[in-house]
Order: C-alpha cells, then sequence, then structure tokens
C-alpha cells in the first residue's frame, strides 16, 4: 500500500510537491515579467530626458522625489486596504489586475511620447500645463517649443505610471507570504532574487543598448509582456480563504480609527525604527541609480559596454545569491547584512579613481567589470538580506503587510529628498568642477548613505539581542499589548 503524498500547507491552501512546483513556475514568471516592465521606465526615461535638454534637477524630481511622494502616501493605504480586502478572487491579485490596464497605457505612451507631445501642442492641450511649470520653474522653462511639448507629456506620463505602479509594488510581495508555506519563504526569496537578477542582466545585455534606436520598441514589448505575462500568472495563481480582519484601534471603525491602529502599530516601538533609519539611509543610494547610465556615458563608454557591465554583475549576484541566502539563513540575515553594508563602504566610493586616473575608455570598461564582479556585486547581494528576509525575521508575522507598507514609507519619504537633492547635488558640481568629476562623485554619496545604515543596523542588532536574539527573539508591539507569539 502506497503512502499518500506529502502537502504542503501555507493558510488554507494545500499543495503536493507537483503543486508547489508549478506554484512556484508562475510566480518566478510573474517576476520574470514584471522585472523586464519596470526597468524599461528607470533606464530609458532619464536618457531621453537627457537628450531632450532637461537639467538633473528636473530628471531625479520628476523619475525619483514625485514618484516617490506618491509612494509614501498611498503605499500604507493600499497595503492597509489590501490586508483587510476580501473577496472570491483573493485580496492581493484584485489589485494587481485592476491597475493594469492603466500600466501598459502609460508604457504605450511613453513609446509614442514624441507624437503625443506634437499632437497635443497642435491642440493647444499643453499650455496650460507648461504655464503651470513656468510658474513652478522659470528658469528650466522659458520657451514653449516642440520640445518643451514632449517634456510635458513626458513628466505626466511617468508620473501617472509612478501612481499605478504602487498597486503592484505593495501587494506582490505580500502574495508570496499568503500563497508559499512558511517554512519554504526563504528558498523561494533565494530564487525570486535570482529570477530578478537574471532578467536584469538580460535587459542590461540585449536590450539597454538599444535605448536610443529603438526606444519606442522597447517600451511597446514591456507594455505586451506585463499585459500578457503577468496577466497569465495573475489567473494561474490562486490565494486561499482568509479569516475576517482584526478590529481597529479601540473596537472603532472608520478613517480615523485606521490610522490610529497603523501609527500605534508601526511607528510606536523605538526597535523598529532602527531598521526604519536604515532602510530609509540605503534608499538614499537609490537616487543615483537613474544617473549611472549617464555616468557611464561621461566616462566614454557606449551602452553596450554599459549593459554588458551590468549583466556582469548581473550573473555573478545569480551565481551567488543561493548561497548568501542560506549563509542568512544559517547565520540570521542581521550579520549578513552588517557585512554587507560594511563592504559597501569601501566599495561605493570607487569611482572617484576615475577623476584622477583618465585613462582609455576600453580600460575603464574592463577594471569596472572586474569592481563590479568581485566587490560590487558581493555587496549589493549581501545588502539585499535586508528586504524581505530581515524584514520576515524582524516585523510581526501578523502585521508584516502593515510594517512592510511603513518601510516603504520611510523609504519614499527618502528618496522624495533624494529625487532632488542628488539633482542639486549633480548640478552644482558640475558648475564648479565639472560634469566628469560630478558623475565621479556620485560613489561619494551612496558611501556616507551607507555609513548611516550601517549605524543603524548596529543599533537594530543590539535591540534584537535585547529581545531574545537568535534563540527567543519575540517581535516587540506597543504597550498593552499582548506579545506575538513565535
Amino acid at each position: 500500500m502506497s503512502l499518500p503524498p506529502k502537502t504542503y500547507q501555507a493558510g488554507t491552501l494545500t499543495y503536493t510537491k507537483g503543486a508547489l512546483a508549478v506554484l512556484f513556475f508562475w510566480l518566478l514568471w510573474g517576476d520574470f515579467c514584471f522585472v523586464l516592465m519596470e526597468a524599461a521606465v528607470p533606464s530609458l526615461v532619464p536618457i531621453k530626458f537627457a537628450d531632450l535638454g532637461a537639467p538633473k534637477t528636473l530628471i531625479g524630481a520628476v523619475t525619483i522625489s514625485v514618484a516617490n511622494i506618491m509612494v509614501m502616501v498611498f503605499n500604507p493605504i493600499i497595503s492597509v486596504r489590501s490586508d483587510r480586502f476580501r473577496s472570491r478572487w483573493g485580496r492581493r491579485i484584485p489589485f494587481i489586475v485592476a491597475s493594469m490596464p492603466f500600466l501598459v497605457a502609460c508604457l504605450i505612451g511613453l513609446a509614442f511620447v514624441d507624437n503625443l507631445g506634437g499632437w497635443l501642442r497642435g491642440l493647444g492641450a499643453v499650455e496650460r500645463a507648461w504655464d503651470w511649470l513656468h510658474g513652478v520653474a522659470p528658469a528650466y522653462f522659458q520657451e514653449f517649443s516642440p520640445t518643451a511639448a514632449v517634456l510635458v507629456v513626458m513628466c505626466v506620463l511617468v508620473t501617472a505610471f509612478g501612481f499605478f505602479n504602487i498597486f503592484v509594488n505593495s501587494v506582490f510581495w505580500y502574495l508570496f507570504n499568503d500563497v508559499v508555506p512558511e517554512h519554504l519563504l526563504a528558498r523561494f526569496i533565494s530564487w525570486f532574487r535570482v529570477v530578478s537578477y537574471g532578467s536584469t542582466a538580460l535587459y542590461n545585455l540585449f536590450i539597454l543598448q538599444h535605448a536610443r534606436s529603438h526606444y519606442t520598441e522597447i517600451f511597446i514589448g514591456a507594455g505586451v509582456l506585463y499585459f500578457i505575462g503577468f496577466g497569465v500568472m495573475c489567473f494561474k495563481v490562486r490565494e486561499g480563504k482568509y479569516p475576517p480582519p482584526p478590529p481597529l484601534d479601540g473596537g472603532k471603525t472608520g478613517v480615523v480609527a485606521a490610522v490610529k491602529t497603523y501609527a500605534k502599530e508601526c511607528l510606536g516601538v523605538r526597535h523598529y525604527w532602527f531598521l526604519f533609519l536604515a532602510v530609509m539611509s540605503v534608499a538614499l543610494t537609490a537616487a543615483t541609480w537613474g544617473f549611472s547610465a549617464l555616468y557611464q556615458l561621461e566616462l566614454g563608454l557606449t551602452l553596450r559596454q554599459v549593459g554588458i557591465m551590468s549583466t556582469a554583475g548581473g550573473l555573478t549576484s545569480v551565481l551567488i545569491m543561493p548561497a548568501i541566502g542560506w549563509l542568512a539563513d544559517r547565520f540570521h540575515p542581521i550579520r549578513i547584512v552588517l557585512c554587507g553594508l560594511l563592504l559597501q563602504i569601501f566599495v561605493a566610493p570607487v569611482g572617484i579613481i576615475w577623476i584622477f586616473w583618465q585613462p582609455d575608455p576600453q580600460v575603464i570598461f574592463y577594471v569596472q567589470i572586474a569592481i563590479g564582479v568581485c566587490m560590487g556585486a558581493p555587496a549589493g547581494c549581501l545588502v539585499a538580506m535586508m528586504d524581505p528576509p530581515l524584514f520576515m525575521r524582524i516585523y510581526p508575522r501578523s502585521r508584516y503587510g502593515q510594517f512592510c507598507s511603513a518601510s516603504a514609507m520611510m523609504r519614499a519619504f527618502a528618496l522624495i529628498l533624494a529625487g532632488t537633492m542628488i539633482g542639486v547635488y549633480l548640478d552644482v558640481l558640475t558648475k564648479y568642477f565639472g560634469q566628469r568629476v560630478a558623475y565621479c562623485c556620485m560613489g561619494v554619496w551612496s558611501g556616507v548613505a551607507y555609513a548611516i545604515a550601517l549605524v543603524a543596523i548596529i543599533g537594530l542588532y543590539r535591540s534584537w539581542q535585547k529581545h531574545g536574539g537568535d534563540q527567543t527573539y519575540v517581535p516587540p508591539l506597543p504597550a498593552g499589548e499582548a506579545p506575538e507569539q513565535t
């Protein structure tokens, strides 16, 4: 008599080994499609803005600050609403599906932004927006022209894309916690990172080099892949049934009670502020990403070489991420993140060498590949254990979505400031020292941010030990609430 097949449980969902493999396949396929879709905007839009003559301050403000103002405002609302939402299709997937047509429309609009700018200018539809921009930033918007019309349309489309993308980024990660068995989450996240890095590497190797020559085709392809590929994932993945949502603070209902509950639970414990500070500090380094391609072009590299460098780093990350995931399970993510931040303090500012040493671009190309493969990629993978592996081990499981949204809010607040500040930082350095020096000093900005994050994680480590450490850690909750059982 044969034994019944082994099953795996995630809430009310039950999987056989084969069903679990199918679940992993569709979630990883969705990640592949999502990463390729998302890669187009931050990599192509800054280049398009620069080709149109937009100042760095505008690029940083539109691509980083404005987007993250919306994240800061709407991410907590969407996250809490998703936690408490109940439907026959689940509580996560409906939010993803509802935002999909709008995201695709923004991508198609960006694909034909030159045509849209000319068409709307001919209708006189851009003048009012132009007048508003002229009032806000007159130094940058003095002459209404066909190029200016395209800039206005791009600003609107990038902002709209950022808004609708919040819905996906706010709930996609929570879906894993709902449908993947708890004891397999760390291993799943490890492979999730592998797919993300691998997808990014493929994009940088084969697509980024065509950013200028095939701008329209890339955005169309991103939209079609997301709509079909990610849509299939939403259809194939099933959520289970959820218990009724817990009562709000004081057993009341309404917006005020929801805000009070959120603030008390997420922001009322000092312990979690160490992690919030680390998240904000690491986010400051992300403000430089929008200028990374422009930095490499300034050094004399081609877009193809930029893509190859990124691919080399990405493939290195793919190879070492499973091992780092194992180390995080073995020694706790907090120790792995500490090591990564310490390494990043020394790796991030390496670019200043190109201020004093200006060899042939081919030499720069090979040196940067070596630095990225040997130091940059390992440091990045170590720090990547902060989100979500460290989150999963530090935040209360019963309120995981809420605390993740609080982290996202903190990250967005940092990026709101950094998006504009990095533009000002680069514009000022460019004015006094030249564009090459300005771009090479982006690493100094990142190095300081990583140092602040290191101090914050050291504080979290000490607090974590006080609350039980490796053996008996229990996530602290506000005074008056019973501690969460682990």
